[in-house]
């Protein structure tokens, strides 16, 4: 009974890490919608829908004008895309860190259980 809650444990932390590893090796690459499971309610804001479209330069280097919109639209661009960024590092630390709490759970509902039953875990 000892080595299967273990067992179930070990592949639970293992599946979640080799999940974080996945998601950090390959971002771009969509689970298919029937294999993906999540706790987010509608899903994540994609970069389409937090930034602004991508600045077109001007034709011309000479038309002042144009180049400093083409300048300003720029840094906007930028100003966006790292406050996304920023917003999305301090997201997934949340998750993280729930995911850490939920393990820390799981961890001691385990050691209460072979307490309760008096399993001697140290051999």
């Amino acid at each position: 009974m000892k080595k299967t809650i273990y067992f179930l444990l070990l592949v639970f932390c293992l599946s979640a890490g080799s999940q974080a590893a996945a998601n950090e090796q390959s971002p771009a690459a969509p689970a298919p919608a029937a294999a993906a499971v999540t706790n987010l309610a509608t899903g994540y804001p994609t970069i389409k829908e937090k930034l602004p479209p991508v600045p077109v330069p001007p034709a011309s280097l000479k038309d002042a004008k144009a180049t400093a919109a083409y300048i300003a639209a720029v840094d906007a661009y930028l100003k966006a895309a790292q406050s996304y960024i920023d917003a999305a590092t301090n997201d997934a630390n949340l998750v993280i860190q729930a995911r850490n709490a939920a393990i820390e759970s799981s961890n001691q509902l385990v050691a209460d259980y072979n307490a309760f039953f008096k399993i001697d875990t140290k051999k």
